[in-house]
């Protein structure tokens, strides 16, 4: 054991085990954990109240971890992430950071610009991939061209032949010794007083922290996995792993998911077990779907305000103020979607295949912007995840090369039915339907007016009508896709397929008014204090498509070689108040979604000049 000093910055990857950074610097001499809470630099993705939630309790978790191997987690709230690391490099005399990478496009700049301030004062960096099995720079096609489609990404993949190299935990950390301003938990403030009440519900479903993580894993692995692919679309139970909150916040690594359901597959390959290979393979392409979320953010960057294709640059949204908030409190008129809305607000988790189901009809059928309905996702969402989010948004909307189509529109009396056929879940989160017939419960507008009135139903009143008429959306639908390639057309835009990378049109809904005024892009305040917000939107230009590879970070890899043997067969100071901040779903107790009676308003527009999966899944098991 060397005795350098390192700061280990953690981020999400709030674990001990398969820890490549704290690994690393424990090796080398004396380590100095950190973490550096800066709202300021969370800018429009400042985490919702349940995802602040979960932090706390992992990062309670992981102080604690640290505690019994000798060291400690320094907790530090501040107005610049950069502030603050040199304040505990000055405070120890260290000579080295260590952190773990990520591929967010927030994240990527953030970690580029503090990566080259730190190098210009003659600190070390390294950084380490402790969040992939495949690193993004490392899969390019035959040209060094990035991917666009999730098969032939992923084909790749599976083609790479790697040795995975698993760490162990360290038995002892050597702490050094230094002063900084940090804080306690409580004093981050990532959970308020009005909060409590709600997330207090949480802890009764969930149970954040890293070795939390490994026993949920484990449950999976032997309890559920053999039959995950006849129980994955069943929306209530044990029906999917329920690893996604773990995996977001780096509670898990994704090598030791992978390698536990590996292990699995070859077993039950062995046995010639059918039913289990077919769950493994499953699982391990949902695996492979998040590995494809962080790798098109890292190579298309702008993803999480633009759309990968052209195809929406001239779509004509329908940014109605009124229906985005129907869809968000779950008063739409069709069962299925409310009650999926209903238990997003409710738990901040839903079903992988009720957020495509929500998402869809947000897309196709009420024509919000998906950049209204993925930061909606992100507010509110235990399991917020932006790469993930980006990706599913995306493909929905037809933004990817092998999304959605964008005429497609799914029927969502259909998709209940398919889903729901016993109508359970819509009565458990809809009271008010709970004696509706089966019969009509996917459609109560349709049943006779004795049935609605046994049942307690009173459309319009207790239970809103349909938003939209299924036909009518269909034809508008239609007719949107028709205008948006008539001014592609007349605007000399590329219209043949190809990835030509535009942003999509936000500057033509045309329902609300625009201010081009910035030149750098602000936060964007709402007029309302008891609702949730929505995302700013962004102009931005841009000349060239992105398709060529990106370049590899700047950081210096560290030692060790995280690899995996795929031979898969098939698929500072204080900061301003949080309040301030353009994102967060309001948390109070008291503001449900379906009695919610304040106004809400779209932010004025900032500017700033400056593929996918085959099945209609979505991006990865939740």
């Amino acid at each position: 054991m060397g005795c350098n000093k390192t700061i280990v910055w953690f981020r999400r990857d709030l674990r001990i085990e398969d820890n490549p950074a704290l690994t690393a610097a424990a090796r080398d001499g004396f380590v100095y954990p950190v973490y550096i809470w800066c709202p300021k630099e969370e800018v429009q993705f400042y985490p919702g109240r349940v995802s602040r939630w979960w932090l706390k309790q992992s990062l309670a978790h992981l102080k604690q971890s640290l505690k019994s191997l000798g060291s400690d987690l320094v907790l530090m709230k501040t107005q610049s992430t950069i502030f603050s690391l040199l304040e505990c490099i000055n405070a120890i005399g260290a000579t080295k950071v260590a952190f773990n990478c990520l591929y967010d496009p927030i994240s990527l700049v953030r970690d580029h610009n503090i990566k080259e301030k730190l190098v210009e004062l003659g600190i070390s960096v390294q950084s380490y991939n402790a969040d992939l099995l495949y690193e993004p720079w490392d899969v390019y096609d035959e040209n060094g061209n990035a991917f666009t489609t999730f098969k032939d990404y992923w084909g790749k993949c599976l083609l790479l032949q790697k040795e995975f190299i698993s760490t162990l935990p360290p038995w002892k950390l050597q702490h050094a010794a230094g002063s900084v301003g940090s804080c306690s938990i409580e004093e981050l403030g990532l959970e308020n007083e009005s909060e409590k009440s709600s997330n207090a519900l949480l802890a009764r479903a969930w149970s954040p922290g890293w070795s939390n993580a490994d026993n949920a894993l484990a449950e999976f692995v032997e309890n559920h996995l053999l039959e995950y692919a006849k129980n994955r679309q069943q929306l209530g139970g044990s029906s999917t792993s329920l690893l996604s909150p773990y995996l977001h916040f780096g509670e898990v690594s994704v090598w030791k998911v992978f390698q536990k359901v590996r292990m699995k597959q070859i077993l039950w390959a062995r046995e010639e077990n059918a039913v289990g290979e077919q769950s493994t393979n499953l699982f391990l392409r949902a695996i492979g779907l998040r590995e494809y979320s962080r790798y098109i953010c890292f190579n298309f960057p702008f993803t999480h305000e633009r759309s990968l294709l052209s195809s929406l640059k001239f779509f004509p949204w329908h940014a109605s103020q009124n229906n985005f908030k129907a869809w968000r409190q779950g008063r739409t008129g069709y069962p299925l979607v409310d009650a999926g809305m209903r238990e997003l607000w409710a738990t901040g988790w839903i079903h992988n295949r009720i957020r495509v189901i929500v998402s869809s009809f947000a897309v196709k059928v009420l024509l919000l912007p998906w950049k209204w309905g993925m930061k909606y996702f992100w507010d509110t969402l235990l399991d917020a995840d932006l790469e993930s989010d980006i990706l599913g948004w995306q493909y929905i909307s037809g933004s990817l090369p092998d999304g959605h189509e964008l005429e497609r529109l799914d029927d969502p009396q259909i998709q209940g039915s398919k889903y729901d056929p016993d109508g359970e879940y819509i009565r458990h989160w809809l009271p008010e339907l709970a004696r509706m017939p089966t019969e009509w419960i996917h459609h109560p507008w349709d049943a006779p007016q004795t049935v609605l009135k046994v049942s307690g139903v009173e459309l319009g009143l207790n239970y809103p009508t349909p938003i939209v008429d299924l036909d009518f959306a269909a034809n508008r639908l239609r007719e949107a896709i028709i205008k948006m390639r008539e001014i592609e057309a007349a605007a000399g835009a590329n219209s043949n397929g190809t990835n030509e990378v535009v942003m999509d049109n936000a500057d033509r809904i045309q329902s609300l008014g625009t201010t081009n005024v910035v030149a750098e892009p602000k936060t964007c305040a709402t007029y309302s204090s008891n609702d949730q917000k929505v995302p700013m939107i962004q102009t931005s230009k841009v000349d060239n498509p992105l398709s060529r590879k990106r370049s590899k970070p700047m950081e210096e890899k560290g030692e060790f070689q995280y690899n995996i043997r795929n031979d898969v067969q098939s698929e500072a100071g204080t900061s301003k108040p949080d309040e301030d901040l353009c994102s967060t779903a309001e948390s109070s107790s008291s503001k449900k979604p379906s009695t919610s009676r304040t106004s809400f308003s779209v932010p004025q527009f900032c500017s700033s000049s400056k593929g996918l999966p085959e099945s209609s899944e979505g991006t990865t098991d939740r």
